[in-house]
């Protein structure tokens, strides 16, 4: 165990908001969730709390708003214990903005939903309205007052969520994973909203260039213990520390600012034909060209409320190519995958469907099912079995398999996402990165002919991407990846599909994505808006090598 590096709780003589001393929590499972935290927080600290995904960041700040009692140890907020007599209070001044934007809306409208805690306080009209307002403005999302949550991108309901908590001016903004699913552009204003705050910020975050800057304190806890407390700018500097820690993200910017200098062979988005016979049937082409796994022409979509969600979308899928699939939050991205996967079937003028070149028959998209599976955004949205094992079994013994392939299958796939042993855990006592890997898991548990990934290192911390991207780079078979991340658009994909408004505006080769200076002007999203952060970073690690030495 290398050496702990941990501010002494008595070294500060201000009065501490927050005391944490010896606090121990264990989950119903028995599983230690925190073990001997010794903290104090004060008003006014920006504070980046980091880890490893399932290090107890998502516990420790549960027990600053009393949605966990202390159950070992002591918990104080101003002198008080944290109490179920003080918890009413307590939610009023400190707000914690979930991993799962969800878990804020349930109304009807956005409005409803930003109004809500207001109308609670007692607030009169004319305030719900203006907070209302204010805040859905704050976050980009005043044209969308009156949609209902379910009808946005997960970016758009992230933003959405932040604006509940905001309105209810809190003393104390605890925020977990704030930059999970956001498009460079959103990620920009996510964090100046965090700038501005001005009260006291605890952000948990695996993205160390989202904190640097923003964050003036770090605390690192490994295996529910704190392993580090001291200034950002310290932990930053120090890269072995970042990789003891599993937080080592230099890796990843061996592509930013650079671009290919290779023209990768690519697939042209359009079909062969546009030929329609007789009552818009498609016509089959007769080529020497490789014959797409699944296909779409003319392919447009409208939500239930009309919305258009997808227009006039030609894109052919080939077999054993990996797609990597970019576009801003809302552009119709999870909608073209749901359309992949066929669970959004054209109405009749509304486009075709070809699998293997056919056209695809409304009662024959059942078949897709078992050869193309889906890793959503929200893991937690596909697990819902008790334990680990039955989830990933979950799949195959619908297939009807025999009990011994099935288990086969199970141990195979748990051990491609690192999660042996994992067998008997409850997903929902998992982190948020090890539901997602295994969502993974459970999906490859079926040995899908396509594997369609939303987002798929989003609340990952650096040490498990790189463990996912191993685990892709080894998968043989055909692989969408929607992603804001360019790294592994970079490292996985050699095909570059955007989308803008529900339409395919580009579709080439990889390497002319990354070269592409003109695409920030059509949608507005700069991918390489990080590097001068990484270079400051890098200066200061410079800087800290040199004194060492």
């Amino acid at each position: 165990m290398h050496h702990m590096v941990v501010r002494p709780p008595e070294e500060d003589e201000r009065r501490p908001l927050f005391s944490l001393r010896r606090l121990a929590y264990t989950y119903p499972d028995a599983t230690p969730g925190l073990r001997e935290i010794n903290v104090d927080i004060f008003a006014g600290d920006r504070i980046g709390l980091v880890g490893q995904n399932g290090s107890g960041k998502s516990t420790l700040i549960r027990h600053l708003n009393g949605l966990l009692l202390a159950q070992a140890g002591e918990c104080h907020y101003q002198d008080q214990p944290v109490t179920e007599a003080i918890t009413p209070a307590l939610r009023q001044k400190v707000g914690i903005l979930f991993q799962d934007p969800d878990d804020h809306l349930f109304c009807n409208t956005l409005y409803d939903d930003v109004a809500f805690g207001p109308r609670n306080l007692g607030c009169s009209i004319e305030e719900v309205d203006h907070l209302v307002r204010h805040w859905l403005g704050a976050v980009g999302l005043a044209p969308l007052l009156f949609k209902p949550a379910h009808h946005l991108s997960y970016g758009q309901k992230k933003r959405a969520a932040l604006a509940t908590i905001l309105a209810m001016a809190p003393e104390v903004l605890i925020v977990d994973e704030p930059t999970a699913n956001l498009d460079p552009r959103q990620e920009a204003i996510f964090r100046q909203l965090l700038a501005d705050f001005a009260g006291t910020l605890i952000v948990i975050e695996h993205d160390l260039l989202f904190l640097y800057g923003l964050c003036e304190r770090a605390i690192v806890l490994a295996e529910g213990r704190v392993h580090h407390d001291y200034g950002f700018n310290e932990l930053a500097a120090q890269p072995q520390s970042l990789r003891e820690h599993g937080l080592d993200f230099t890796f990843r910017f061996t592509c930013c600012g650079h671009h290919h200098d290779e023209a990768h062979h690519h697939h042209h988005h359009h079909h062969a034909t546009h030929e329609h016979g007789h009552h818009g049937v498609h016509l089959e082409a007769d080529t020497g060209l490789q014959t797409p796994l699944i296909e779409l022409q003319h392919y447009s979509y409208h939500y239930p409320d009309g919305t258009l969600g997808l227009s006039d979308i030609n894109l052919s899928l080939f077999a054993g190519e990996t797609l990597a699939l970019i576009g801003e939050n809302g552009a119709g991205k999870s909608t073209l995958a749901h359309a992949l996967l066929g669970l959004l079937k054209p109405r009749q003028g509304e486009g075709y469907y070809l699998l293997d070149g056919k056209t695809l028959a409304a009662e024959d998209f059942r078949q897709l099912w078992q050869r193309a599976g889906m890793v959503f955004q929200n893991a937690a949205d596909q697990l819902f079995c008790p334990s680990c094992w039955e989830e990933v079994a979950f799949g195959p013994q619908q297939l009807g398999l025999k009990a011994d392939v099935v288990a086969h299958r199970v141990q195979k796939a748990l051990a491609q996402v690192q999660l042996s042993g994992f067998e008997e855990r409850p997903p929902l006592h998992l982190s948020g990165g090890e539901r997602k890997r295994l969502a993974i898991a459970a999906a490859l548990s079926l040995q899908p002919e396509v594997l369609i990934l939303d987002e798929p290192t989003a609340s990952l911390d650096p040490r498990s991407e790189q463990l996912l991207l191993e685990i892709l780079e080894a998968l043989p078979i055909t692989k969408v990846l929607i992603t804001h991340d360019l790294f592994f658009v970079h490292r996985l994909s050699r095909r570059t599909v955007v989308l803008h408004q529900g339409r395919i505006i580009r579709d080439y080769a990889t390497g002319e994505f990354l070269a592409d200076e003109h695409l920030q002007a059509v949608n507005g999203l700069d991918y390489t808006y990080k590097n001068s952060c990484y270079e400051e970073i890098a200066a200061l690690q410079q800087d800290w090598a040199t004194q060492a030495s």
